[in-house]
């Protein structure tokens, strides 16, 4: 794999050690200033890494490694690395805090803008509106955050430092569940008639030409257990007493931009939303989550709805995604949403989700492969493998990316304008889907493919790193790819945590057993058998009651034919390997009998 995880990690912490200054003196703002989701990325790039990585772990002083304090060492040694960050994680609670209330803050501040071409600016009151990417950012962060404080609590004996630590594990389990609450509050369901815009686009996506009351029972007939689901729920009755009364009417559930249950925002999904919530909530019903105890009480309640939520969202965007007769309609480029807008922004997010749901339900090979070969349309459909054409309209899902129009938010306040939200990942977002999906295939020959796609996506990233100045060796300046787009000499944490995230996504895969190949498998099972025939025949000519020599020798043998099946499964060349020198020992008394006996 061409992305090394733990050299890139170092270097993205010296990058930002440069970026950001002293801790006296901490630059928290990017090159669109600071807000509470740009702040949270910068938290999560110094605190993903150890996480997956424990060799990068600087919870623990005395065991820091000289590479992660030479990365850090504008935080100071290893005795005041751990010091500092807690002392970043209680200024960040104290920075979106209200400071009237004290309660937790998730505003979107300047990651909010009005549309291409729009020059009014949003008012404050609309900078002031919170939103999902907040609520699933800080959830990441906040588990990250105490997972890191209770290790470091074991660590420190000074009474001060341990009163400070404590003051930042309370305020960080405060936000933790507002923003689980704020998630909670954001899922949404909207019920339309299948004869409108929206239910004509559902019907056409999922099967083009069919007749409209056919489409309808197919579909219908498909969700059916998400539909029982959502009875679960309970504060949606309203919908899903719709649903039943009207056969004629279909839906779609997912989260909004923001609160909507009561709230401001408009109460229907929105896809990239969607697929932000779900990611989050994946670390909250994380196994290691349960197995640390990092969640109280009240969060556990809070959890539980999450996740009928999230439950009932993956596999309502599954099966949308899958439904049809040949072929699916994701892999029909670009997804075109409910309100007819068509990206292949769109597409990769169908992806996202439609990935997890199949490796959470074990399908079968073939339908795994149908997604890489989606991912590798929509690498080169994004000129990440490809070169431009001349004024590529594509380069516009790299810069300016992707504009999102947030239902709701120009009813905040007098005289606002209509504002949207900004997509741009879209490179990093490949390069995570495909070395999750790598993590989930089972073919050798599929993984290798994978694992193409991601070194060639790495190769364009790495290209997009700043070069100069302050933020050099941070993301993201697309410019360097594509010269025809503006430069950027300043780094956005917003780029550069999900590039780190993916970072982590390569560790997890680098550590996990590579799937056998059908092969090399079916090889070393034939050996396996041939070596073990041939060593229970050498028993039995009663080598084993022969002298120490040669019954060490046969013991030594034995050793490695238990290894040997032991690893048959998950590392068939290793098996060959010791298969092999067994073979060879005793194929070497068989020719010294063989010599006696001519004599």
């Amino acid at each position: 794999m061409k992305l090394q995880p733990r050299q890139e990690s170092l270097s993205v912490w010296k990058a930002i050690s440069n970026w950001c200054g002293p801790v006296q003196s901490f630059r928290w703002a990017d090159r669109g200033g600071s807000n509470s989701i740009s702040d949270a990325e910068l938290l999560l790039c110094l605190l993903l890494p150890p996480q997956k990585l424990p060799g990068l772990r600087y919870d623990r002083p005395d065991q820091t490694h000289a590479d992660v304090c030479t990365a850090l060492a504008g935080f100071g040694g290893p005795v005041e690395i751990p010091q500092r960050v807690v002392g970043l994680l209680g200024d960040f609670f104290g920075r979106h805090s209200d400071p009237e209330t004290g309660l937790p803050t998730f505003a979107a501040g300047n990651y909010l803008t009005t549309a291409p071409g729009d020059e009014a600016r949003p008012t404050p009151e609309q900078l002031r509106l919170e939103v999902v990417d907040s609520f699933a950012t800080s959830v990441v962060l906040c588990l990250s955050a105490l997972r890191f404080l209770r290790g470091y609590r074991q660590q420190v004996q000074r009474k001060s430092h341990l009163e400070e630590i404590a003051r930042v594990e309370t305020a960080t389990e405060r936000r933790l569940t507002a923003a689980m609450g704020g998630l909670q509050r954001s899922f949404t369901i909207s019920v339309f008639d299948a004869d409108s815009p929206s239910g004509r686009t559902m019907r056409e996506n999922a099967f083009p030409g069919a007749h409209p009351l056919d489409a309808v029972r197919r579909i219908r007939g498909a969700l059916t257990t998400v539909e029982a689901g959502l009875t679960e729920l309970g504060v949606y009755a309203e919908q899903v007493e719709d649903l039943r009364l009207g056969p004629n009417n279909l839906f779609e559930c997912g989260w909004s931009w923001g609160v909507a249950q009561p709230g401001y925002a408009e109460p229907v999904p929105y896809l990239c939303f969607t697929v932000v919530a779900v990611d989050g909530i994946r670390d909250l019903l994380a196994e290691e989550t349960r197995l640390l105890g990092l969640l109280n009480e009240e969060q556990q309640a809070i959890k539980e709805v999450l996740r009928v939520q999230w439950e009932l969202a993956q596999r309502y965007w599954s099966i949308i995604a899958t439904l049809g007769d040949q072929r699916w309609p994701v892999e029909e480029l670009p997804w075109r949403t409910t309100d007819d807008r068509e990206s292949d922004y769109y597409t990769l997010l169908m992806l996202s989700l439609v990935s997890h749901a199949l490796g959470d339900r074990n399908a079968p090979q073939s339908d795994l492969s149908r997604v890489t070969r989606v991912l590798e349309d929509l690498a080169d459909r994004g000129r990440i493998r490809r070169r431009p054409l001349p004024d590529d309209p594509a380069l516009e899902l790299h810069r300016p990316g992707r504009w999102e129009h947030l239902g709701g938010a120009a009813q905040v306040g007098a005289d606002a304008p209509p504002v949207g939200w900004r997509l741009s990942e879209l490179s990093s977002l490949v390069l995570g889907r495909a070395l999750d999906l790598a993590a989930l295939v089972n073919d050798s020959q599929e993984q290798a493919r994978l694992l193409n796609l991601a070194d060639d996506v790495w190769r364009h990233l790495e290209r997009r790193r700043l070069r100069h100045g302050p933020g050099a060796g941070l993301w993201d300046d697309p410019a360097n790819v594509f010269p025809t787009l503006a430069c950027h000499d300043a780094p956005s944490w917003y780029h550069t945590v999900r590039v780190v995230q993916c970072m982590g996504a390569a560790a997890s895969l680098i550590r996990s057993a590579p799937p056998p190949g059908r092969n090399i498998s079916a090889i070393a099972a034939e050996l396996l058998a041939e070596a073990e025939n041939t060593f229970d025949r050498e028993l039995m000519r009663g080598s084993g009651e022969a002298g120490p020599a040669l019954q060490d020798s046969l013991w030594r043998q034995g050793s490695k034919l238990r290894r040997a099946r032991q690893i048959l499964g998950t590392q068939p060349g290793a098996a060959m390997q010791h298969l092999l020198e067994v073979l060879r020992e005793l194929d070497k008394l068989a020719a010294v009998r063989e010599f006696e006996a001519g004599e």
